[in-house]
C-alpha cells in the first residue's frame, strides 16, 4: 500500500507539473490562429483517446457507456463543456492572459464547491462558506479596481467545474469518458477547419509547429491519465493540495516568463482569493482525514 501511495503521489506530481507548464506548449502554436488550435487539439486527442482505448482493451467499455443514454447524454454535454474550456485556455495563453487563465485554476475548488450547493443541496462547514465569501471578495475588487469583469478566469473556472461535476455522476471512466466527449466536438472541429480551408497552411508553417500539432493529443490526454491513475492510489486530501500546483506555475510564468501585467491592485484580489483556499484547502484536509479515519476504524 505505501508504495502505491508513492506512485499515486508521483503520477499526481507529474500530471499536475504538466498542466502547469502547458502554457509553454501552446505559446508555442501561436502562429496558428488560437481557434485552429483547438480544432487541431480536439481532433489529435480523439485519435489519441481511440488509440488508447484499442491499445488498452477498452471497447467494451466504450460500448456500454454509449449504450446507456445517461451515459451518452453525459458525455455530450461534457464534450461541449471541456471543449469550450481547451478554447478558452488556448485562446487565453495566444492573448497573453496566462495571469487570468491560472486565476481561474486557483477558483475551480471553490466553484466546485459554490455548485454542490447550488446543484446538488449540498452542506457546508462554515469554514467553507468563509471560504466561498473570500473568493466572491476578490472576484468583486478585480471587477471595480480593474475595471472589467475577470471573465477569461471565471470562465474558465465554471466550464471546469460544471464539468468535473457532470464527469462526478457520469458511469463512464476518464479515459473512456474522454473518448466519447472529444467524438461529440470532432466533427464540428474537422468542419471548422475544412471551412476555414487552412489546414494545409497551419500544417506548413515549420516542422516544429507541425510535429506540435500531431503532438496535442498526446499532450491533452497524458497528463488526464496521470491524475486518474493518481486519484485511485491517494487519498483525497492529499489530492485536493496536489491540484494548486497547476495554476501555480501558471501563475509564475504569466509573471516571470511570458512578462504579464500583476501589479498591486491585482496582487491584493488575487491575495483576498488566496485566503479563502488557504482556508478551503487546510479544512478540506482535516475533513478528510477524519473521514479516512472513520474509515479505517470500521
Amino acid at each position: 500500500m505505501p508504495n502505491e501511495i508513492t506512485r499515486g503521489i508521483w503520477f499526481g506530481l507529474t500530471g499536475y507539473i504538466l498542466w502547469g507548464l502547458s502554457p509553454i506548449f501552446w505559446k508555442a502554436l501561436t502562429k496558428i490562429d488560437a481557434f485552429d488550435v483547438l480544432s487541431w487539439r480536439i481532433i489529435c486527442t480523439y485519435i489519441f483517446t481511440v488509440a488508447a482505448i484499442v491499445l488498452l482493451g477498452k471497447g467494451k467499455e466504450l460500448r456500454l457507456v454509449v449504450s446507456s443514454r445517461n451515459g451518452l447524454l453525459a458525455g455530450v454535454i461534457c464534450g461541449v463543456l471541456i471543449g469550450f474550456n481547451w478554447g478558452m485556455f488556448v485562446w487565453a495563453v495566444d492573448s497573453n492572459h496566462v495571469v487570468d487563465a491560472s486565476l481561474g485554476y486557483f477558483m475551480n475548488p471553490l466553484m466546485n464547491v459554490f455548485l454542490g450547493v447550488v446543484i446538488l443541496r449540498e452542506k457546508l462547514r462554515s469554514v467553507v462558506w468563509v471560504s466561498v465569501c473570500f473568493a466572491a471578495l476578490g472576484v468583486l475588487w478585480l471587477t471595480f479596481a480593474l475595471g472589467s469583469f475577470p471573465w477569461i478566469s471565471v470562465s474558465l473556472a465554471c466550464s471546469f467545474a460544471l464539468y468535473g461535476l457532470i464527469r462526478k455522476v457520469a458511469p463512464a471512466g476518464p479515459l473512456t469518458g474522454l473518448t466519447i466527449e472529444t467524438s461529440t466536438v470532432v466533427l464540428p472541429a474537422l468542419l471548422f477547419l475544412l471551412i476555414r480551408g487552412n489546414a494545409t497552411d497551419n500544417l506548413s508553417i515549420s516542422s516544429g509547429v507541425t510535429l506540435l500539432v500531431l503532438l496535442s493529443g498526446i499532450a491533452t490526454g497524458v497528463p488526464l491519465l496521470l491524475f486518474a491513475s493518481s486519484a485511485r492510489r491517494i487519498p483525497l486530501s492529499i489530492l485536493g493540495l496536489l491540484q494548486y500546483i497547476t495554476p501555480t506555475l501558471q501563475l509564475l510564468l504569466g509573471i516571470f516568463a511570458y512578462g504579464e501585467a500583476f501589479d498591486n491592485t491585482r496582487f491584493i484580489g488575487y491575495a483576498v482569493i488566496w485566503s479563502g483556499l488557504i482556508l478551503f484547502a487546510i479544512d478540506s484536509f482535516f475533513a478528510t482525514r477524519q473521514q479516512e479515519d472513520k474509515s479505517l476504524r470500521k
